[in-house]
């Protein structure tokens, strides 16, 4: 189950993040696991005790590899998220086929283990979004 979000302008980011990485997930499967789902401050040298000026939304999903998982990636979650205009970069190496996805502000990543084991990893960020209208 997903968090809920009282910030109205987090709300129209995190919405449409939630989604996409919702349906990414479901080309690998049923057995999702929200691994973090929650706000986190744009600005990580921010000093403890200053109010953040810009906030994101960070959504990751785990689930179990099913046979087949880089295929999928390649042949369909890769060409479709292009198609709709998300820029792909193979972030791939030894151990990983990897993808990272950019549109309008949003970055998502998947990965999957070369040899088949361990989880699909996807997930994602919003847009960073101000605090408070300027």
């Amino acid at each position: 189950m997903t968090e809920p979000i009282d910030f109205a302008p987090l709300v129209a980011v995190a919405g449409p993040l939630r989604a996409v990485l919702d349906g990414i997930a479901a080309r690998f499967g049923a057995d999702v696991r929200i691994s973090r789902d929650e706000q986190l401050d744009c600005d990580p040298f921010r000093p403890a005790g200053v109010p953040s000026e810009s906030v994101r939304w960070e959504y990751n999903l785990r689930l179990p590899a099913p046979p087949g998982a880089a295929e999928i990636l390649l042949t369909e979650v890769v060409p479709e998220l292009s198609a709709d205009g998300w820029r792909a970069t193979d972030r791939g190496g030894e151990a990983e086929v990897a993808y990272q996805f950019q549109r309008d502000g949003t970055n998502l990543g998947v990965h999957i283990s070369r040899d088949g084991t361990g989880d699909v990893v996807v997930g994602g960020s919003s847009p960073c979004v101000p605090t408070e209208a300027p």
